[in-house]
């Protein structure tokens, strides 16, 4: 009897789909083709990046002399750690329509035909976007010097405030692609982010310390997660912070890294599930 040979299940002609370098490679050219299409379509990309250099020459300026008196020092270093941590929160807009873009457009079902790394479609949308996160910061840094900003803790703590600044950005990353994925319309997706990032952003500490504020909205300032980012951020970079005898005020700095790792761990499971039902 003749011995029949196995059968082949896969094309050999066809590169392996499967595999860490397989991943990694499929990540790093999607990357380069997402940073592709932000240098040919920049005018959403520059105006996320330009937007906060001019709300810091404003507030800098205009309210520097008036805030200074409010328990915050110098309010121009009280301001540079709180702009930094908006730009992360608005950046996510640009995350949110970019996948759905690609969505609407079935460009990831024409990625899925092809043999490569399922996953490499998400993951280099977000090392694409936390390139843009470094672009954002690279622009905005020398802006605050030309203010007068310092990083008065050194560079030791300059580099855990600007780790913190993009462990923060990259959970919110996820929340993006998640949210890309439920809302298939690029421009819904885009503009939904602003009316829920405008009142965590202003709703903080980030542009008044808690005791400025009226009785009432206070608490909700001082719960508000990205207050805790913000204080943590003030504090590694030497900048003076009001003080205040809050539960969330005392333990800024452990909520800082929790909220952004609880975020990461309910996002970005469910962005895959998401994924993975409109592939499917």
């Amino acid at each position: 009897m003749t011995a029949l040979a196995p059968t082949r299940t896969t094309d050999p002609g066809l590169p392996d789909t499967t595999g860490a370098g397989k991943t990694l490679t499929d990540t790093l050219v999607l990357t380069r083709r997402n940073l592709t299409h932000m240098l040919r379509a920049p005018f959403e990309p520059v105006i996320a990046i330009v937007m906060p250099v001019v709300m810091v020459l404003l507030f800098g300026f205009l309210f520097d002399e008036v805030m200074s008196g409010h328990g915050t020092g110098d309010y121009r270093a009280f301001l540079i750690p709180a702009m930094a941590a908006m730009v992360m929160v608005y950046g996510v807009a640009g995350t949110a329509s970019g996948i759905a873009r690609d969505t609407a457009r079935d460009v990831m079902s024409r990625f899925r035909s092809m043999p490569m790394s399922p996953v490499s479609l998400l993951t280099a949308r977000t090392a694409a976007d936390m390139v843009r996160a470094c672009l954002e910061v690279a622009v905005l840094i020398p802006v605050a010097l030309l203010l007068g900003w310092r990083a008065e803790n050194g560079g030791v703590d300059a580099a855990l405030a600007l780790g913190l600044l993009l462990l923060f950005r990259f959970s919110l990353v996820w929340a993006g692609v998640l949210m890309g994925l439920l809302m298939p319309d690029p421009d819904a997706a885009g503009m939904v982010v602003y009316p829920l990032a405008f009142p965590i952003t202003l709703l903080s500490t980030g542009f008044l310390p808690a005791k400025a504020m009226p009785s009432w909205m206070a608490p909700i300032a001082e719960w508000n997660p990205l207050s805790a980012v913000i204080s943590t951020l003030r504090s590694l970079l030497g900048a003076e912070a009001p003080s205040s005898d809050s539960w969330p005020a005392e333990h800024a700095g452990l909520l800082a890294v929790l909220i952004p790792v609880l975020l990461l761990t309910v996002c970005a499971p469910l962005a895959i599930r998401r994924f993975r039902t409109l592939s499917g």
